[in-house]
């Protein structure tokens, strides 16, 4: 079966669960031979190739190709999907009976232990989201001063309307491309969550963000890595379906583990965690649960966005396959190939 056809299948509901998890794992196998390579001279060759290639890009290329549908989607639509905390990217879960509401305030926590956060800090949220850190952090830290940096207003408006709803007077949100954002305003901490993996030149990246650091400020970074390999978010065959099928092609940059130690001229590393793939694996199946446990009105609410009943359809099996993507991503051989690391760097 040609891949378009495959995928149209997928979001038609032609094709199992099991069926899709397994073409997911079959692409993921796939990835893995394609990448390993047989000496360890060839994978630093590969590896290094990729980092002098970055050094010679434009921070980001290709943002305007992302999907409208990943990241502008209808709040009535990640209420359902998300905990309540709205934490758009995975939570720690400690253990088998962690809830995902649990499991966000676990790593947000964790967060915030890593980030070395006090009271009275000025914290700058990179790619802030729908605010999970910055309303955590500002509820917890009440005498600290977060600003949250997002390039949608939808965004911007719902973490407003959280801080009146939550009585916090200590947030702020910018509108702005991170890219081109540029303030005077200097900062004792700054987080990155989930915000490399859009990004090609970490150095002009970091450059950039170590002249908003305070000369002792933090930086603490969150990013999803395979623990060896690092490439390009491209297809590696014409069967291959599952790379550009949530990211369109030029838009992602999967950084190994170590990668982002290559990248010291602005900031140097301070310390390094990783984190097993299973967390995030978990975090995709409770979404998942989240839909399906609310399927009538999740179907409402795409039916309410698209323009025909199988439009509906497609959209609707286009979040439950990205939840079954992740779980079996970040799952695969129980965690221990693509996971997360944290990085706290220091200012040079």
């Amino acid at each position: 079966m040609a891949k378009e056809e495959l995928v149209e299948n997928m979001e038609l509901g032609l094709i199992s669960d099991d069926q899709i998890r397994e073409h997911i794992r079959i692409q993921l196998g796939k990835r893995l031979i394609w990448g390993y390579k047989s000496t360890h001279e060839e994978q630093l060759s590969q590896l290094l190739d990729l980092v002098h290639s970055l050094r010679s890009m434009k921070m980001a290329t290709e943002m305007e190709n992302l999907d409208l549908k990943l990241y502008e989607s209808p709040m009535s639509f990640l209420k359902i999907q998300h905990g309540s905390n709205m934490k758009q990217s995975a939570g720690y879960y400690t253990d088998e009976s962690t809830t995902l509401d649990e499991a966000e305030i676990a790593m947000l926590d964790l967060y915030m232990e890593r980030a070395q956060i006090k009271d009275c800090q000025s914290v700058l949220d990179l790619g802030c989201g729908l605010g999970a850190v910055a309303l955590f952090g500002a509820n917890k830290f009440k005498n600290c001063q977060f600003t949250g940096v997002t390039s949608s207003m939808e965004q911007k408006d719902y973490i407003e309307g959280k801080c009146k709803e939550l009585k916090l007077s200590n947030v702020k949100v910018v509108l702005a491309d991170i890219t081109t954002y540029e303030t005077e305003e200097r900062f004792d901490r700054i987080f990155a969550v989930e915000l490399i993996e859009h990004m090609k030149n970490y150095q002009l990246l970091l450059k950039k963000i170590s002249e908003w650091m305070k000369d002792d400020g933090l930086l603490f970074i969150e990013h999803v890595c395979h623990k060896t390999l690092a490439y390009h978010f491209e297809p590696i065959d014409e069967e291959d379906w599952f790379t550009n099928y949530i990211f369109p092609s030029g838009t992602l940059t999967l950084s190994s583990a170590s990668m982002l130690l290559y990248f010291q001229d602005d900031v140097a590393v301070v310390n390094q965690w990783i984190l097993s793939g299973k967390n995030y694996s978990r975090t995709h199946e409770e979404w998942l649960k989240n839909m399906d446990n609310n399927i009538v009105e999740f179907k409402q609410i795409m039916k309410s966005i698209t323009k025909s009943e199988e439009e509906a359809t497609k959209l609707f099996n286009f979040w439950r396959i990205f939840c079954m993507c992740g779980a079996e991503w970040f799952g695969y051989k129980n965690g221990e190939e693509w996971m997360l690391t944290h990085l706290l760097f220091k200012k040079n």
